[in-house]
């Protein structure tokens, strides 16, 4: 029924410590993407374009254009959260996700190797309950 479990006790220990571990690693990552204030990091390829804050209520939104691979892209950051606007790939599955909020998100044009990810803490107009 164990046979599963065979092995000695340190390759028992071994496999919980190993939970363990990746247990609390996840947890640490969450807790770093979830501290500090709400931003959007913009990246083409692997290289960083912008980081910019996520407006509050009243403040302006952030519009922007990134060269890509196909051409430019169009991402608005606002008080919704951010978004590919308008982008030139085929499928626009980008674009039709729409407005991106909480920290650990990301938005990816992926033919036009834009991506958008999001950190930090936003203050959100909904509780637990809604969400």
């Amino acid at each position: 029924m164990f046979d599963i479990l065979k092995g000695t006790w340190t390759d028992r220990l071994l496999l919980l410590v190993s939970l363990v571990a990746i247990v609390v690693g996840w947890i640490m990552i969450q807790a770093y993407i979830s501290s500090g204030p709400a931003m959007a990091d913009i990246y083409h390829a692997d290289t960083l374009v912008a980081t910019y804050p996520l407006p509050q209520k009243g403040e302006p939104p952030i519009h922007l254009q990134v060269e890509g691979e196909l051409g430019l892209s169009e991402i608005v950051i606002d008080e919704q959260g951010a978004r590919i606007a308008s982008s030139p790939c085929a499928t626009q599955r980008c674009v039709l996700s729409g407005p991106h909020r909480h920290a650990g998100d990301m938005v990816a044009c992926v033919p036009n190797r834009i991506l958008i990810a999001l950190r930090g803490h936003a203050e959100s107009g909904f509780d637990a309950i809604v969400e």
